[in-house]
């Protein structure tokens, strides 16, 4: 059972690789579209109808294949204040009740958003631009990044793995 659980969490460690690395290409992605508007506009007088469009849409795309990194990485903001003065067994115990938290919240706002996903896609819901594209495509990305970043709470949760994970990204926290 052990053996399984590992390969779960290398599975999601591989995923939440891959996405951040997807996410940054599609960061290049956008700085190079928008160059590429600027050019045609501006030297050949030929706006894209694409462009603005797709600089939307990736950029929320990538933000959400960003996510899980991030919470890998116990990179989102936190104020510790209080946990930093407190004893380490009581801060072990207040560190994973707040990823409880953030696992139960995360959990659900996945929840959520895959239902509104699943309307989308029945409903045949397309945004509204000049060069429409089916909605879920978009905001499953959402889905995704959420139910990624919920599964990172949960495996910090135990203080045996969150000492593991800070070891592993060099103690950022």
């Amino acid at each position: 059972m052990k053996n399984v659980y590992e390969n779960l969490c290398r599975l999601h460690d591989i995923l939440t690789k891959y996405a951040a690395i997807l996410a940054a290409i599609l960061l290049g992605l956008i700085v190079t579209a928008y160059v590429f508007e600027v050019i045609a506009r501006y030297f050949f007088n030929s706006p894209t109808s694409w462009v603005s469009d797709f600089v939307s849409y990736a950029l929320a795309v990538s933000i959400f294949l960003a996510l899980p990194k991030v919470t890998q990485d116990n990179g989102h903001v936190a104020v510790t204040i209080v946990v930093d003065i407190i004893p380490a067994k009581a801060a072990d115990v207040v560190y994973t009740i707040v990823s409880l938290i953030g696992f139960a919240c995360l959990a659900f706002s996945a929840y959520v958003s895959l239902q509104e996903n699943t309307r989308q896609y029945i409903k045949d819901i397309e945004t509204l631009a000049i060069n429409p594209v089916p909605q879920w495509w978009i905001s499953s990305f959402i889905t995704f990044g959420l139910a990624m970043s919920a599964l990172h709470m949960l495996r910090n949760a135990p203080s045996s793995n969150r000492v593991k994970a800070e070891a592993l990204s060099g103690g950022a926290n």
